[in-house]
């Protein structure tokens, strides 16, 4: 991390240097150095060094990442200008804020001890291993925004079906239908090696590993066994024979025409490939949302909460029933029609 004067900022470096020996993901470690060197640029604006911040310059730091603006002026703000973070981003810095002085509390600086209050247990909190046994009051930041809860996006059966028709090579194809189709994450897909794949029992192993080639990672800590159609092995079977050729690679999904031949497919070649196919299609996605659309047909056909988490790998129900435990209108009308509640009244 550099500073504005060009400096390493060390006790940043040391933390970040933390999170990896930790084996935090990379897209995490990304997030917290971005978020980090947000509060940087904030706390120079007010002339206040790294080691000298307090709680309310952590409170002024929420405003200010809603609406960016010289410390100190007033700034009109219009109808139609939104704030420039979701809450969700904001309270998602301050984590990253919050975390790295509680890393610097274990070397002798206090703030961290200052951005946290402690609040009885209640229903719903992670007891722990003396759950029900001792209470203890539960450890929450003091300042956090409150979030919108909103449903993940999702793509209707003609929008996939759209743009598995929009890919013009079996390889790209097969990306498509498996993250829809088992709901892994890209990093998963990326990650997949020939021996992951078991036809004989019509299964995938989605496993985490730490060298792949490509950086590609999951979330999960554990391997998975997922069961698959029959129709996705035999695209897999199609594209070995078809685009795949002899190539001697333990990788599924590899560069065929851009970049170094045979090379593990990269973060950078899936989103090449979604703005192609967003071109093409005229709908706007992610690799995601494949995710996410998984998830709700699975909870939407009455696939228990339990099952519904080991096959999108969660570490537990919690996180699927925090993420995807949605309902809209349509939901509530077809559970209500099952059980019969109106036809009884």
């Amino acid at each position: 991390m550099i500073s504005s004067d060009g400096r390493v900022v060390e006790p940043i470096d040391d933390y970040l240097a933390a999170c990896t020996d930790r084996e935090h993901s990379p897209n995490t470690i990304r997030a917290r150095a971005f978020d980090l060197r947000a509060w940087l640029v904030f706390l120079d604006l007010l002339g206040v060094g790294l080691l000298d911040a307090s709680p309310e310059h952590v409170d002024q730091f929420a405003g200010w990442l809603r609406r960016p603006v010289q410390p100190g002026r007033l700034r009109t703000v219009e109808e139609a200008d939104p704030p420039a973070r979701e809450p969700s981003t904001v309270n998602r810095a301050l984590d990253s804020v919050c975390m790295f002085y509680e890393f610097l509390a274990r070397r002798g600086v206090g703030l961290s001890a200052h951005l946290v209050r402690y609040r009885p247990a209640r229903s719903g909190d992670y007891g722990g291993f003396l759950a029900g046994i001792a209470s203890a009051p539960v450890k929450e930041r003091k300042t956090r925004l409150k979030e919108v809860t909103r449903r993940p996006a999702t793509l209707t059966d003609d929008e996939v079906q759209a743009i598995l028709d929009a890919c013009d090579r079996l390889r790209d194809r097969l990306l498509i239908a498996l993250m829809f189709e088992t709901g892994c994450r890209i990093g998963q897909a990326l990650g997949l090696r020939h021996e992951d794949i078991n036809t004989d029992r019509s299964a995938i192993t989605l496993r985490p590993r730490e060298n792949n080639v490509n950086r590609a990672r999951g979330k999960s800590r554990e391997a998975k066994q997922i069961p698959v159609r029959r129709t996705l092995l035999d695209l897999y079977t199609d594209y070995l024979f078809a685009e795949y050729g002899e190539l001697g690679s333990d990788y599924v999904f590899v560069s065929l025409w851009n970049g170094p031949y045979g090379s593990p497919m990269t973060y950078w070649g899936v989103m090449s490939l979604v703005k192609r196919l967003r071109k093409r299609t005229g709908i706007d996605f992610h690799p995601h949302v494949f995710r996410h659309t998984h998830a709700t047909a699975l909870l939407r056909a009455g696939v228990r909460l339990e099952v519904a988490a080991e096959l999108l790998t969660h570490s537990s129900t919690r996180t699927t029933a925090d993420i995807y435990a949605h309902l809209d209108t349509d939901d509530l009308v077809q559970e209500l029609e099952r059980v019969g509640f109106w036809e009884a009244r």
